[in-house]
């Protein structure tokens, strides 16, 4: 358990895009109950944060200001980014899923 613990901050720390080989690793050798609900915990937190990430550059796209050309670039920015976040989120939730 110390050792999924251990891992679990490790990829909290150093993940950026969704599963990345350490996540893939982390579900590929989960056998136990414990380490599957352990990595679903995980999975299932870092779906929650990239959804609110995405919330976020979606709320900022809507933002006022600037002129027209960079506030069109502005916005155009952060509806890509959320989108990415939406599709990483969407990633992390069905690998958790897949624990079952």
């Amino acid at each position: 358990m110390k050792k999924i613990i251990s891992l679990l901050l490790v990829l909290a720390s150093t993940s950026v895009f969704a599963l990345s080989d350490l996540e893939n690793l982390m579900i590929k050798e989960a056998n136990s109950p414990e380490s599957k609900q352990a990595a679903r915990s995980y999975l299932n937190a870092m779906a929650k944060e990239k959804e609110a990430s995405a919330k976020r550059h979606e709320k900022m796209a809507g933002n006022k200001g600037g002129k027209a050309i960079s506030e069109a670039k502005f916005k155009e920015h952060c509806l890509n980014l959320a989108k990415e976040f939406r599709t990483e989120a969407e990633e992390y939730k069905k690998a958790a899923d897949d624990l079952k």
